[in-house]
């Protein structure tokens, strides 16, 4: 059994990170911020796992020592606009000794990506490098694309937010490029095995258990739900423009959104293997992972 922190335990993964700890037999240690601490809705779960809390903020270099210095482990689960404040992290984690961190990497392995390719990605990429100059002994996680944002808007980002897959979406390119795509709670599951796995130390583990091109994605949809999707053509060259265009400081959102859809859909990136990079489904031939079917017959 290890102690494992999860930074970022309220959010989207984290959360499920939190649960996978207690699942397999682990401490779990979540860092919360004092505002989060005081919201009963986001540390029910968190209790309801046996979570120790620890008070503390990214911004917090104190906080961040404590709370490392209790826990074997530290995954951080950071959304995309806090990546770049993980280097007090990556510090507390070096100065506590920590057995084995795993950065907020999860998503598309940034190297099969390449530099330029996304400005999330490049964030990411840093945060690896200065690990690994750091000497910390470290678990890097290629989750690929999340079951509850890809599979849910039907592989059209812009789309995402409503209850039910929209009636409407984007393809981007000829809708045929495969993208691999994985539930949040699979995600959590190999994360929480791989940093408490010895063959993981220092190694870089990739998700490619379901692949799926964005036109049978749709199709899949349509035949689950019974629902019509209308469907709009962007180009990759269109997409291009799009990308080009949103240069502005008020635009990051709809660069990164852009960037992501041509990662996945046009250039595939998500299915290259780098050669440094396990795959988990024959790391972990035993684990069943949730299907694209299962997944979108939850939304029914």
């Amino acid at each position: 059994m290890a102690r494992i922190l999860v930074v970022g335990p309220t959010g989207h993964l984290g959360r499920e990170l939190v649960k996978a700890c207690s699942q397999q037999g682990h401490e779990a240690h979540a860092l919360v911020r004092p505002a989060t601490r005081k919201d009963p809705a986001k540390m029910h779960a968190l209790q309801a796992a046996g979570a120790t809390i620890h008070e503390g903020d990214l911004k917090d270099y104190d906080s961040l020592l404590r709370a490392c210095r209790s826990a074997d482990i530290v995954i951080s689960a950071v959304g995309g606009l806090q990546i770049g404040d993980e280097g007090a992290l990556v510090k507390a984690v070096k100065e506590a000794g920590v057995q084995r961190f795993v950065p907020s990497d999860f998503g598309l392995d940034p190297a099969a990506a390449g530099p330029g390719s996304c400005v999330l990605f490049d964030a990411k990429a840093a945060v690896q490098a200065s690990v690994k100059a750091a000497g910390i002994p470290y678990t890097f996680i290629h989750s690929n694309a999340f079951f509850s944002y890809w599979a849910n808007s039907l592989g059209d980002l812009t789309r995402l937010g409503g209850k039910l897959p929209p009636e409407e979406v984007s393809v981007y390119g000829d809708g045929n490029v495969v993208g691999a795509l994985t539930s949040v709670p699979d995600v959590a599951r190999v994360t929480v095995r791989a940093v408490s796995d010895p063959r993981l130390r220092n190694k870089e583990i990739r998700i490619t258990a379901n692949t799926i091109t964005q036109n049978l994605l749709i199709a899949l949809w349509q035949t689950t739900s019974g629902r019509t999707v209308k469907r709009t053509s962007v180009p990759a060259a269109e997409l291009e423009k799009m990308i080009a265009r949103s240069t502005a400081p008020d635009q990051g959102a709809t660069l990164v959104v852009s960037q992501l859809h041509r990662s996945l859909w046009i250039r595939g990136d998500s299915v290259k293997r780098v050669p440094a990079s396990l795959e988990a489904t024959e790391v972990y031939p035993d684990m069943a992972f949730q299907t694209i079917e299962q997944g979108l017959a939850q939304l029914v």
